[in-house]
């Protein structure tokens, strides 16, 4: 068979690995795993680096979960895509790894899928035994499974099965899996595309046995069911089919109706760049242009063919076009030029595995060689020939075929047969078992409650489900949200600091402010997003607490006064408030309300208008209306203005959500929300409780009232400034982040005073701080391979980085999640998108903290790690740092390097170490501990000056003098006077 059904492999790739397949999968990541298959699919034709940048995140993700599906599943996505892409030899190794682990996890459908895909990238390579033998495998893995995906690949490895064999011209055995694909369809009919395919491969086999009409006949239903599909693939589908129904007009002599075809499908391919159907349809060309009398034009097509198919890697249509090229050469006397195609043909036939394509090679030199005189190899050539056709005779029999396609049809009939008296049976022995229950009270009764119980189960399962889904749905839009906010900082960053600086121009100041704005519109709207998704899901939970609503509501309108001013209208208020009384509101719902309705009004308002926000309590209710004039609303756009995406014509600019998160933040605080709108005005009313009494015991946060959401707030400007330090003194800080932007961007605010050392994820992070120890780590909290939180509790539980201050900074703001990273030891947290001036701050004052510590342990005679906030791993340091100087700090030869020695790390590490947590050098504290301990021997006066500094290790007497001095003020000799 001459022709690959190329439009199977697009099926097989990703049509079937859109469906997910998340069964087993108890995580609320289903939703990010189907997303990346969504993603995939997208991305079919052409396939852009994007598809395998998913399939790679989609493997990734089930790696992170322990999801066996979920990993062969990717393995088998990556095979695909490398296959779309012609990278062949990686395509197998994805796809046979997809089939290992589906097969040891007993993932029938996963293990049919890759082998179905295998026998068609075989194929694609002229493996026709491993095509085979994979498309079998394929068919014995999903045909037990009852699910429409199983009957899809087992239609499509039917399919595959019946291609190989038709290209080693096995027909009988090529005929059987396509009528096999033919009754699927009839019993429950398959999807346009496969069902059109298998028609596809029939006209296939008919054109190969020059049954032209039947051919036609059965081209004509595949295009007929390809054009079912949607219309940008449609051309796609029916150019393929075109070239075969092309090929068999040119069989049939129709050169009129063949020409039209095959240059219109040539035409459209070469236009696609799909250069193995331009070479395939080169051929056909050729065919034709020998049939009209024109050599010249058949050489031309059969050389293009020859030198794409060649390649690609298509032995058997190469040693096609290469047999064309032999013959030509022959019709024009030349023999030699002709054996040497003819010797290119038959090495590519060693690949291609051919019969037919061998039989057209003998005759062709048997023809060469009478040419050249060599009558006796020409004849024993052209016997093996003959022989070898009388072989393929047999197969090759039209008769033969339909007699096996009337036989297959009478034993569908027969099973249809049974299948009716099966059923027959079957009704029967049910009307007898149901005379049996109605004799049987007790027995119904007890069949219909089991039949409520496991109906309720089911329900309940239902519900169970569905918060899965939501909660997935959460985390989705969490994660995507953590996308947004890493390009949101190395935007409103950079900004930030050009707005600090006061030399710019004020067309550039206000450029810059454009942008700020712009980008904090962008996180407002990532945040509305996130909080359509959690009241979706039923986690967005009320939290209200008693405060001043007269204080609450000017903050909110105080915000848009700069924001009027700039637009040139008017803000007002009217608020029948005291300011000493107190009510029960949620904060962050009711600003998010207020911000969203005033933004609004602002917004839409023209110039020389006015916004008004009025604002009372009246029976326990917070009566809140936000009117502004200069516009309206009709009837219908009142009635749509709370629905989600949906945006008034005349104002087009926005996205949509602010006024559906609105409303649900309403109804969840139990009040209600309308719009009234007048001749050249519009008005938005909303009723909310503020009374104790609406709202229950666990929605009411009594341990909270009067604070605010950023209880901590820093002030960078009384952080004290650090001074510019030579860089071999200047504090060591470790930037730990994965995206290379905001790590660069962090570097530059602090490389000015920090010598900064980078990582691009936890392990390597973690491997950096035990080698350099630094004074300080700054990481993110979503990394690859080891996240932030892994990291951090890494690192506080090592006995060499336990004392380094850690700040985590993420995208991820829940409460829930801060904890968790101060569980796991960090000394704090900062969201993204962050201001540099409160980062800077943040770990000044970490390392201001520090250095508080050293000072408290440098004051200390001995140490004494219970009486110092540290942690455990610190401690027994501590205690090990302890028990070492007491053996040896009286020894004169216990040097830093044997220091080093007895604490198990290097000198360096415990340099570091001890500058980091003490704030000395392990030369100064055994010399500072030496120095103590010789205090309190001159103290108590038992010995000279001289012995006391030989008994606690100083070598030199006057030495030993004039560190004493130096350490206490003192001489050794004033002392003990002093003492006495």
């Amino acid at each position: 068979m001459k022709s690959l059904l190329y439009i199977c492999c697009l099926f097989v790739g990703f049509s079937l690995g859109a469906q997910a397949q998340n069964s087993n999968l108890k995580t609320q990541d289903s939703l990010l795993l189907s997303s990346y298959k969504q993603k995939i699919a997208q991305y079919v034709n052409p396939l852009p680096d994007s598809a395998l940048y998913y399939a790679r995140n989609y493997k990734s993700v089930a790696k992170d979960l322990d999801y066996d599906i979920g990993i062969a599943d990717g393995d088998y996505l990556l095979g695909a895509c490398y296959k779309r892409i012609e990278k062949i030899d990686s395509a197998i190794f994805h796809f046979q790894k997809s089939r290992e682990l589906s097969q040891n996890i007993q993932y029938d459908l996963g293990k049919g899928r890759a082998l179905n895909n295998l026998s068609r990238t075989y194929y694609v390579i002229g493996k026709m035994d491993s095509s085979i033998v994979s498309a079998k495998e394929a068919i014995e893995s999903v045909i037990p499974i009852e699910n429409p995906s199983a009957k899809l690949i087992l239609a499509d490895s039917y399919i595959a099965l019946s291609t190989a064999y038709a290209r080693k011209n096995m027909m009988k055995e090529a005929i059987e899996p396509l009528l096999l694909a033919d009754s699927l369809h009839r019993k429950s009919p398959l999807r346009p595309d496969i069902i059109a395919a298998a028609y596809q491969a029939l006209g296939s086999i008919y054109l190969d046995l020059e049954e032209y009409d039947s051919a036609v006949t059965q081209f004509e239903k595949a295009n007929s069911e390809f054009s079912k599909l949607p219309e940008t693939v449609v051309p796609f589908y029916l150019n393929t089919t075109n070239v075969f129904m092309g090929k068999a007009f040119l069989e049939n002599d129709q050169l009129i109706k063949a020409d039209s075809l095959l240059r219109q499908s040539y035409s459209y391919f070469t236009k696609a760049e799909d250069f193995r159907l331009v070479a395939e349809i080169a051929t056909y060309l050729g065919q034709l242009a020998l049939k009209k009398n024109d050599p010249i034009q058949a050489n031309s097509f059969y050389e293009e063919s020859y030198r794409l198919h060649k390649a690609s890697e298509r032995p058997y249509e190469a040693g096609l076009a290469a047999i064309e090229l032999a013959n030509l050469s022959l019709s024009k006397n030349q023999p030699d030029k002709a054996l040497q195609f003819l010797n290119d043909a038959e090495s590519l036939n060693a690949e291609a595995q051919n019969s037919r394509l061998r039989q057209d090679i003998l005759f062709s030199k048997a023809e060469v060689y009478s040419l050249k005189g060599n009558y006796k190899l020409a004849f024993n050539l052209s016997r093996r020939a003959k022989k070898l056709q009388d072989s393929l005779q047999n197969v090759q029999n039209a008769a033969q075929i339909k007699e096996i396609e009337a036989l297959y049809e009478t034993e569908s009939r027969d099973r249809e047969i049974a299948l009716l008296t099966s059923q027959n049976e079957l009704a029967a022995q049910q009307k007898k078992n149901q005379r049996n229950l109605f004799a049987a009270g007790l027995g119904v009764t007890t069949l219909a409650g089991l039949f409520f119980f496991f109906q309720y189960r089911n329900r309940q399962k239902t519900t169970r489900k569905l918060k899965e889904l939501d909660r997935a749905k959460s985390t989705f839009f969490a994660n995507i949200s953590h996308e947004f906010r890493t390009p949101l900082t190395l935007i409103k960053g950079p900004l930030e600091d050009q707005l600090e600086r006061q030399q710019q121009q004020d067309a550039s100041r206000k450029n810059l402010l454009n942008a700020h704005r712009s980008a904090e519109r962008l996180e407002r709207l990532v945040e509305q997003l996130l909080a359509l998704s959690k009241l979706e899901s039923g986690t967005f939970s009320l939290h209200v607490q008693p405060d001043s609503l007269y204080r609450f509501l000017s903050v909110q309108v105080e915000a848009f006064h700069f924001l009027a001013a700039e637009q040139n209208i008017t803000i007002t208020t009217d608020f029948n408030l005291k300011e000493e009384e107190l009510h029960w509101f949620d904060r962050d719902a009711l600003e998010k309300i207020c911000v969203n309705l005033i933004g609004n009004a602002c917004k839409y308002t023209p110039e020389k208008h006015s916004v008004l926000v009025e604002a009372a309590v009246e029976k326990g209710f917070l009566q809140l209306a936000v009117q502004n004039t200069g516009v309206h609303f009709n009837e219908h756009q009142q009635a749509k203005v709370f629905d989600r995406f949906y945006q008034v014509e005349q104002h087009g600019s926005g996205s949509g959500i602010g006024l559906a998160l609105t409303k649900e933040l309403v109804e969840l605080h139990k009040g209600t929300i309308h719009v009234v709108s007048e001749a050249n005005e519009i008005t938005f009313r909303v009723a909310l409780p503020v009374t104790q009494s609406y709202f229950s015991e666990k929605e009411q946060l009594h341990e909270q009232w009067h604070l605010s959401d950023d209880t901590e707030i820093i002030q960078p400007e009384i952080v004290p400034e650090v001074e510019e330090l030579l860089l071999e003194d200047a504090p060591v800080l470790l930037i730990v982040e994965d995206a290379r932007d905001v790590r660069e961007y962090i570097a530059t605010i602090f490389e000015s005073s920090y010598k900064v050392i980078t990582a691009e994820q936890g392990e390597e992070g973690f491997s950096i701080a035990k080698e350099v120890v630094p004074d300080i780590i700054i990481s993110d909290v979503m990394m690859p391979i080891s996240d932030g939180f892994e990291f951090t509790h890494k690192c506080k539980s090592h006995q060499l980085t336990s004392h380094i201050p850690i700040l985590l900074l993420t995208a991820k703001g829940k409460t829930a999640d801060q904890i968790e990273g101060l569980e796991k030891g960090a000394d704090a947290y900062v969201k993204k998108p962050f201001s540099p001036k409160l980062l800077k701050a943040r770990v000044e004052n970490l390392l201001e903290n520090r250095r508080k510590l050293h000072e408290r342990f440098s004051q200390e005679l001995i140490l004494v790690p219970k009486e110092i906030k540290v942690s455990s791993q610190e401690e027994k340091f501590l205690k090990r740092l302890q028990e070492v100087l007491d053996n040896h700090v009286t020894d004169p030869d216990f040097t830093a390097t044997k220091f080093s020695e007895q604490m198990g790390m290097s000198r360096m590490q415990l340099h570091r170490k001890l500058k980091g947590i003490i704030g000395v050098s392990s030369t100064e504290l055994l010399k500072d501990q030496r120095l103590k301990l010789a205090k309190n021997l001159l103290k108590d006066n038992k010995a000279s000056i001289s012995e006391i500094g030989y008994m606690v290790g100083f070598n030199d007497p006057s030495y030993f003098s004039k560190c004493f001095k130096q350490a206490f003020g003192t001489a050794p000799s004033a002392y003990v006077e002093a003492s006495e």
